[in-house]
């Protein structure tokens, strides 16, 4: 229900019941797009890039809407702004040097750097992250809970996350499922401390540590 959840809350799936805030304002029903634009950007679980496209067209077109330019294809798409904001998040990400290679040539890893600076380039104040370091070993994970640390700050972040380091290391707060039910909601050394966490999460090892 993690992913589901996301999908309620950024548009892609209505709600059966409830209502959706965002900053105060009841955004129940929108379109994803309309909700973009209202500030909310999200990550999937598995990496949602223009395969065909190269690292640098896939950051401009996410940074159209944030530079004043909508799509509007008859226009050419050589604005000096939306260039620099698309080299920019490209240098963040650790993407310069692949500006041109199609996305869908890009390691696994890159393609979710390159999802999460697409993310950024919309300028979002609220983003949803769904597992972005699924699939990675233990250093891309690192480098991937390192571009979030940094490039997410003064914004808002929730994160759908299985690698509990990662949570640990990224979280305020932190909320634990199991079996779609709601088992524990608290700051990170609280979580770290419940029962029902160490038994079902952690194990053994975890446990002696914390």
């Amino acid at each position: 229900g993690k992913s589901t959840l996301f999908n309620v809350i950024s548009g892609l799936t209505p709600p059966s019941s409830g209502a959706v805030y965002l900053h105060g304002r009841d955004m129940t029903g929108w379109p994803a797009h309309r909700i973009a634009r209202g500030g909310l950007s999200r990550s999937f679980q598995v990496a949602n890039v223009f395969g065909r496209l190269s690292v640098f067209d896939n950051l401009r077109c996410a940074a159209m809407r944030s530079c004043g330019l909508g799509y509007q294809w008859w226009r050419g798409l050589a604005k000096r702004s939306l260039n620099e904001r698309a080299r920019h998040i490209m240098a963040r990400m650790g993407l310069h040097d692949r500006a041109q290679v199609p996305a869908g040539e890009l390691s696994y890893a890159e393609q979710r750097a390159l999802e999460l600076g697409m993310v950024l380039a919309t300028d979002p104040r609220v983003l949803l992250l769904d597992e972005p370091t699924a699939g990675m070993n233990r250093a891309e994970s690192a480098r991937m809970a390192g571009l979030i640390r940094e490039e997410c700050r003064d914004r808002t972040v929730l994160i759908v996350e299985h690698d509990m380091q990662v949570v640990f290391d990224l979280s305020d707060r932190i909320s634990v499922m199991a079996y779609g039910e709601l088992i524990a909601t608290g700051e990170p050394e609280w979580i770290r401390r419940d029962e029902a966490v160490r038994r079902l999460y952690l194990g053994p090892v975890q446990q002696e540590q914390a």
